[in-house]
């Protein structure tokens, strides 16, 4: 089991631009809720024992199934999306110990709201355009296949990508950075209190046709 967050003291002035927290350490996640981070990212090792469980998984096992969950829930949700998609959860014992273990993380900073699970296996592209969430907080781990692309604030023209510009002018200079398998990363959205047109900006990779399979675990408050 991971270390429950503690959530730090939130600063108080809230800057024009947001920075960024990577660690190899999952305690750090909790950083997200200061004023001025919009992301916080685990740049932790890929498990094999996960990875082989999730080895013959095809794009059509889970087509974004999704459900509410709950602290109490969590387990048995996840249990009841592989059934309900003809899988047997005890083939994914240890796939599921670590989305307990990430769901636990997120509970512990999602502040009781109400929370969103999802998973997902896909061959397609999803959302092209570079965006930003309209959630509070939003967890992402990509299992297999590309991960989520970021950009960092000095990269965005905010104003072209709200006023819904294409993705070569929302970026001002270089290549987006990129969630590597088995990372997590919390992202805080425009919902979050005094974080209204400050949220990360991103995308999902594009896969399609290349042969490529994502597994993504999101969780949504």
């Amino acid at each position: 089991m991971l270390e429950t967050l503690t959530n730090p003291e939130p600063k108080t002035a809230v800057p024009h631009t947001s920075t960024h927290v990577t660690s190899d350490r999952p305690t750090e996640l909790c950083q997200v809720l200061n004023a001025g981070v919009n992301l916080c990212l685990w740049q932790r090792p890929v498990q094999p024992g996960v990875s082989s469980e999730l080895s013959h998984l095809r794009a059509s096992h889970l087509p974004d199934v999704r459900c509410r969950t709950s602290p109490a829930s969590f387990g048995q949700d996840v249990s009841t999306l592989l059934s309900q998609q003809g899988l047997d959860p005890v083939a994914f014992n240890l796939w599921r110990a670590d989305l307990q273990d990430l769901a636990d993380l997120f509970f512990s900073v999602s502040g009781g709201r109400d929370v969103t699970l999802r998973l997902e296996t896909t061959d397609a592209d999803g959302c092209r355009r570079f965006h930003v969430d309209r959630t509070h907080l939003r967890l992402l781990c990509t299992y297999r296949g590309p991960g989520t692309e970021w950009l960092t604030d000095r990269q965005v023209d905010r104003a072209a990508q709200a006023g819904g510009a294409p993705n070569e002018r929302i970026i001002r200079f270089g290549e987006p950075s990129r969630f590597e398998p088995f990372w997590v990363g919390i992202l805080k959205g425009d919902a979050f209190p005094g974080n209204a047109g400050l949220g990360l900006v991103h995308r999902s990779p594009q896969i399609a046709g290349s042969g490529q399979t994502r597994i993504l675990f999101c969780l949504d408050c």
